[in-house]
């Protein structure tokens, strides 16, 4: 199990090129799923995209600009990077 910080999960973001994305198991008690955290490929929406969903079913839930948005929502449901 990898919990990372709000701290470590901007880290990672800020890193993030093309394609590629960070997923989050979310445990049951704040509702299970998987949430995935990725550049968005809309170019006039903003920079990031969280999906949210189960495995190879997620759909589109929250665009921003501010990485420490998405971070905090993850860290705060405990989300283990997979």
């Amino acid at each position: 199990m990898i919990i990372l910080s709000q701290k470590e999960i901007i880290e990672r973001m800020e890193q993030l090129k093309g394609e590629e994305t960070l997923k989050f198991i979310i445990p049951e008690i704040f509702g299970g799923g998987v949430a995935i955290i990725g550049l968005n490929p809309n170019k006039k929406g903003k920079k990031y995209l969280l999906r949210l969903g189960n495995e190879g079913n997620e759909t589109p839930y929250w665009e921003t600009d501010k990485a420490k948005d998405l971070a905090k929502w993850v860290a705060d449901r405990l989300g283990n990077l997979i």
